[in-house]
């Protein structure tokens, strides 16, 4: 399930909240970061990402800051991947109508398959649309 490969090594921090999801949800949300890595490199306004624990969950910041809001990937429920942004932005309402045959968790999250193929191009877009959401 790997996407590109071109994701930094995982801090000893970061690793550890990997280490604390189940293995299914783990690989998928291993590849979705492999993902943000891939599209923040695209996006030569965010100068890149950083990775970081929000909430105990990895996060994902552009490094330039006023350009992006936070992407964080953890579990909704045992078991369940989610890339998650802030509730208060309105990425997933945008996202909605973009891929709408996703499921949804309120204004907060995407919820993915830990046995489903990963619907790349529709992250693709949502990771975009938080990267630059403050520069749009």
């Amino acid at each position: 399930m790997s996407v590109c490969g071109d994701a930094p090594a995982l801090s000893p921090e970061v690793a550890a909240a990997f280490d604390g999801i189940g293995a299914p949800a783990r690989r998928v949300l291993l590849s979705v970061r492999e993902l943000i890595f891939t599209v923040a490199a695209e996006l030569p306004g965010t100068g890149g990402v950083r990775e970081y624990l929000a909430w105990g969950q990895p996060a994902y910041r552009p490094l330039r800051d006023g350009v992006g809001t936070a992407i964080r990937l953890g579990e909704q429920g045992p078991g369940r991947p989610a890339l998650l942004v802030h509730c208060r932005t309105t990425l997933i309402q945008d996202f909605r109508s973009v891929a709408g045959q996703l499921e949804f968790s309120g204004r907060r999250a995407v919820l993915l398959s830990p046995e489903a193929p990963l619907p790349l191009a529709e992250l693709r877009i949502l990771i975009e649309l938080a990267l630059n959401y403050r520069g749009r």
